[in-house]
């Protein structure tokens, strides 16, 4: 036996000597793992068999939670683990965790002191309540309010890359990745020692708390994978039956041609069985003969299944089922994992063999094989001499510099490595220099959504534009309030899996053949990456690509990248796009569903096209072969008319269309296009929202079809948004787009409602329909409000996610005030609704909730405060000073320089000042509104405030008024569907429901259209339908205002009867 096999096998013996992990933590970078199943006491045990025990601080309760008990938290209390400091530097790891949360900026798991990039918070975010981490001036949040009263599963994953920032953190909710809703600033992140580990608190926050429940709470100081996260989710008591942690780890490269596989069990294995494999699907369907394995490691490279030793260069798969006889769900299949033999061959090229798109100012780099010692390089522009060429000069590094090359020309090289003894002769590599031209066309809007007519045309080369805070183009667009619409065709280097990334100043969408793949419209108060949904592509093929940008104010930027196996990521160079050749854009969108039976085909035209020809059918491959001879030709509109009616279609039926591009004077016309299709609806459209644009020039604004009460001085309503997006893009129940129809029946008015003339469906009888069905969501009825009794004493309730920021939510009460003045308070008691839940005394600019103001309050748990915004819409200062708790007085005083002063009292007549605050200027018109004010901090819970010994000096008003500011809310007021006929006959229909205008989710309403016919009118003519709030209902509308928003108003046959 050689030397090196005895120490092999001793290694073995040792390894197999060691006993088993009898916690069921069964990975080793399970760094800590409270399971919270203690049920009773006032520790929380570690079960990852690292002692890091938690104590209970101020009394959280235990409660039955996802599996066993679990801890409710409330009011501050929460977990400390004396003397851990958690996972610190930039290393790998994940945290996880059972949440069931009610409240928004609610801290899950934090460590780390205050500074930029060193903590690490895992935290609902401010609203809505998603999954957010945040390092310290910088965090990432994720899509889904967490806040429902459900219990969710949520993970965070950090990969150390060497310097990992927020932007690259992995969200799970669920056990599925979260999209990504905001960025927030990419610091790095090097988690900083100083901030000790807490569940349910953060100290770095005033502090931040939480209210809910929590369960299972886990920290690993390593990523785990999708499905170790998935795992962790489907088994919530902790039972892993899957094997774990591999060595090599997954995707590692491995030196030696013998290797000590190793793995941590699952928490029931007692064996296992080890496949590998060179062939993927072998291993993953079991194809090959599995090793036993009694512990957990196995040797290959001697013996079976590889007695000559693993091959360099080869990529191997592996997979550890766990087995134990004793459960009948045994064996437990494993995740593949694989690894790769360091090649004796250069290998892992630069650029990567078959790259196009490379810079003609190139070095070429390589990695050695095992052992090399020298390398000599080939390089020419043909294939043959490079694979027969011999006696190159050597190299010692691992890079050459090939020279200037020609732009557009195919390079083929080759590296051969020698180890002194051996020369490995190399692969015969190749790229293409970049080649010149391509770019994409731009068309740049003066309006937030690029529709209508562009104000200018060009082709701009790459999207890598810092446009700054000017115009694209002075004097042609807008410097603020401008979109910009890329479209254009996108050439694949490799056959692999793209991500796309924007990087956009404001809202950013892109789409890839016809796919959306990134959709973030929406403002954007930092610059980050916004990762699409991974697309396969194919190489040489050409896309179809389109990006969309708006800028709302300030800087604009747009940035375009790519990546994938091959392809580091990048901005996608210029000779990648070509500007638009082919049709593209299509209205319907490729693979919609539910479209109405009479559409109007939309598409934008290719550059070069000086016609179309319009092909469609329900035959897919009819469509795809067909000529101009064909039946399936339709249509050979001109340029500038992007647009095919093909008449009334069939009930629930998937169609098929294709715009090709003609210009007789072009050698490569036409421009054979995409096959795209559509499905029409089971229903037929009276409206979706879906046709309306921007575009008021050419009347296809919302307000313009459905006609509001502009100019009337009895209708109350107003149909869209006063600026674009006229439509509501935001709040939606289906596609892109909803109705905002606002109602103020107020000062007189007694309805609001809009109203829409019908061009099809006009007969509400054809094919069967019985029923009228829309979808609406309001906004909740306001808790604010205020009163007085016993005389003096006052009482406040309101909601409110916060007095702070660029804009605040709260109850107010007020008069006016004109010069200077003072008001001063007692706050006898404020609920604790949260820490930072506000009551106190307030001078304000104006009623809006970006008003500068000054702000004197109390809170339950932080003490009393001295807060303001000295500009409209700016930042918020704020100082606290700890230790007081209502009843307190509060004063603040207006001097005529426009000074404002916070001070405070335990008695009324001794006052000092808050600790670290001092007087402030505060520039605001010379009548202001003074008066209490109360915010809930929570905004899903009624906070209540009691003020007394309320007095306020200066010229004041006499009448006291109170209000929501910056709330939606809307009053109860009935709502009702109204239709007329084509001899002006009309019904009128109210929900049974006369608050239905104070539902805050989608909801539907169906109504029987006997209900109409009964009041004689003609369902085979209707000529207009109205949806409105008001008195016309015929209920009792006491008066108020709101807004309500309508989507997806259509005609349905009657539900099937369930079979017996």
């Amino acid at each position: 036996m050689t030397r090196r096999l005895t120490l092999m096998v001793a290694a073995v013996l040792v390894l197999g000597a060691v006993a088993p992990n009898i916690c069921s933590a069964a990975d080793p970078n399970l760094v800590g793992w409270w399971r919270l199943n203690d049920g009773s006491g006032d520790n929380a045990i570690d079960s990852s068999g690292n002692n890091l025990h938690g104590v209970l601080v101020d009394n959280p309760v235990w409660v039955t939670g996802v599996q066993g008990t679990a801890l409710q938290f409330s009011g501050g209390n929460h977990v400390a683990v004396p003397g851990y400091e958690g996972i610190l530097g930039t290393q790998s790891r994940t945290s996880a965790a059972w949440i069931n949360v009610t409240k928004t900026s609610a801290s899950i798991i934090t460590w780390g002191p205050a500074g930029s990039g060193t903590k690490w918070i895992m935290r609902t975010h401010n609203g809505p309540a998603s999954l957010r981490l945040e390092c310290g001036r910088g965090n990432t949040y994720g899509t889904t309010d967490l806040a429902d009263g459900e219990w969710h599963h949520v993970a965070v994953v950090l990969i150390d890359d060497g310097s990992p920032d927020v932007s690259e953190l992995l969200l799970y909710v669920d056990g599925a990745l979260d999209p990504i809703m905001d960025g927030g600033t990419p610091n790095q992140m090097d988690t900083s020692s100083g901030g000790e580990f807490r569940i349910a608190y953060d100290l770095n926050n005033t502090p931040r708390t939480y209210d809910g429940m929590i369960d299972d709470v886990r920290i690993y100081d390593r990523a785990l994978s999708a499905d170790e996260i998935q795992a962790l989710m489907d088994d919530p008591g902790g039972t892993v039956t899957q094997a774990l942690a591999p060595s090599p780890a997954d995707g590692a490269i491995v030196e030696s041609t013998w290797y000590n596989l190793s793995w941590t069990a699952g928490d029931l294995a007692t064996s296992h069985l080890v496949y590998i494999s060179d062939n993927l699907d072998d291993v993953s369907e079991g194809r090959v003969e599995p090793i036993p394995a009694a512990g957990t490691f196995a040797v290959i490279g001697f013996g079976k299944p590889f007695p000559e030793g693993l091959i360099p260069g080869t990529t191997y798969y592996w997979r550890v089922d766990g087995v134990n006889d004793a459960e009948a769900d045994s064996p437990w299949k494993g995740s593949i994992w694989s690894f790769s033999v360091r090649p004796k061959t250069a290998w892992h090229p630069a650029p990567a063999d078959g790259a196009l798109f490379v810079d003609a100012d190139t070095d070429l780099a390589w990695d050695p094989g095992v052992g090399a010692a020298l390398h000599y390089v080939y390089f020419a522009d043909n294939f043959q001499d490079v694979n027969s060429a011999e006696g190159s000069a050597f190299v010692l590094g691992t890079t050459y510099d090939p020279g200037p090359l020609e732009t557009g020309k195919t390079y083929y090289w080759r590296v051969d490595s020698s180890d002194g003894l051996t020369t490995h002769r190399g692969k015969a590599w190749s790229f293409t220099a970049t080649t010149p031209g391509g770019g994409l066309l731009g068309e740049y809007f003066n309006t937030m959504d690029p529709i209508g007519e562009p104000v200018l045309t060009r082709i701009d080369p790459i999207i890598d534009i810092d446009f700054g805070n000017a115009s694209p183009e002075p004097n042609v667009v807008n410097a603020d309030w401008f979109s910009v619409r890329w479209r254009g065709e996108l050439q694949a280097a490799f056959s692999e899996v793209y991500t796309f990334y924007t990087r956009a100043n404001d809202g950013s969408r892109l789409w890839i053949d016809e796919k959306l793949i990134v959709d973030k419209w929406a403002w954007v108060n930092t610059v980050v990456d916004t990762r699409g949904e991974p697309i396969e592509l194919v190489a040489g093929k050409w896309y179809s690509i389109r990006m969309e940008l708006f800028n709302e104010d300030g800087d604009s930027e747009a940035h375009l990248l790519w990546e994938s196996a091959s392809q580091p990521k990048a901005i996608i160079p210029s000779a990648a796009f070509s500007p638009p050749l082919r049709a593209g854009g299509p209205s319907p969108s490729n693979g919609a569903t539910g479209v109405k039976m009479m559409p109007t085909l939309k598409w934008s035209p290719g550059i070069g096209a000086a016609s179309h020809e319009v092909y469609f059918g329900t035959d897919a491959d009819a469509v795809s072969s067909a000529v101009v001879t064909s039946p399936e030709h339709k249509s050979s509109p001109a340029i500038g008319s992007e647009s095919y009616d093909p008449g009334k279609l069939t009930w629930h039926t998937t169609y098929y269309w294709r715009v090709d591009e003609v210009n007789a004077v072009s050698p490569d016309s036409p421009w054979t296009g995409r096959v795209w299709s559509f499905t029409t609806g089971d229903f037929l459209v009276v409206d979706n929202f879906e046709d309306y644009t921007d575009d008021d020039a050419a009347n296809e604004a919302i307000w313009q079809s459905w006609i509001d009460g502009f100019g009337t001085a009895a209708n109350g309503s107003q149909v869209g948004n006063l600026f674009p997006p006229y439509a509501e893009q935001t709040i939606v129940h289906g596609g892109r787009q909803s109705m905002p129809l606002s109602y103020d029946n107020t000062a007189g008015v007694a309805n609001s409602q809009a109203e829409l003339t019908l061009s099809y469906p006009r007969d509400w009888t054809e094919e069967g329909v019985s029923v009228l069905s829309l979808w609406f969501r309001g906004y909740p009825a306001s808790v604010g409000s205020f009163t007085e009794g016993p005389v003096g004493t006052y009482t406040m309730t309101a909601a409110g996610s916060n007095i702070g920021g660029t804009a605040d939510e709260f109850h107010f009460a007020y008069k006016t005030l004109t010069g200077p003045g003072s008001i001063t308070a007692r706050v006898d008691s404020i609920q604790n609704t949260h820490d930072q839940a506000k009551a106190g005394v307030m001078i304000r600019e104006t009623l809006d909730p970006n008003s500068a103001h000054a702000f004197a309050c109390i809170t339950p748990v932080d003490g009393v405060g001295s807060r303001g915004r000295d500009t409209t819409g700016g930042g918020s200062f704020s100082t606290f000073q700890a230790g007081i708790t209502a009843p307190h007085w509060v004063k603040l005083e207006r001097d005529v320089a426009g000074n404002f002063t916070v001070s405070h009292s335990t008695n009324g007549s001794t006052w000092q000042p808050v600790e670290l605050s001092a007087p402030t200027a505060i520039p605001m018109d010379a009548t202001v509104y003074v008066g209490l004010a109360l915010t809930s901090r929570n905004a899903a819970v009624t906070c209540e405030a009691k003020f007394s010994n309320v007095a306020i000096t200066g010229n004041v008003g006499a009448q006291w008024t109170n209000q929501d500011i910056g709330i939606l809310g809307n009053a109860a007021e009935p709502l009702y569907v109204a239709v007329t006929d084509g001899a002006s006959a009309s019904a009128v229909v109210a929900h049974d429901d006369a608050s239905a205008a104070t539902i805050d989710v989608w909801t539907e309403w169906v109504i029987d259209l006997t209900r109409f016919a009964d009041q004689d009118v003609n369902l085979a003519n209707i000529d207009k339908i109205a949806v409105g709030l008001g008195a016309q209902s015929g209920l009792v509308a006491p008066g108020g205002s709101g807004t309500l928003f309508i989507d997806d108003i259509r005609l349905l046959r009657p539900a099937e009867e369930p079979q017996p």
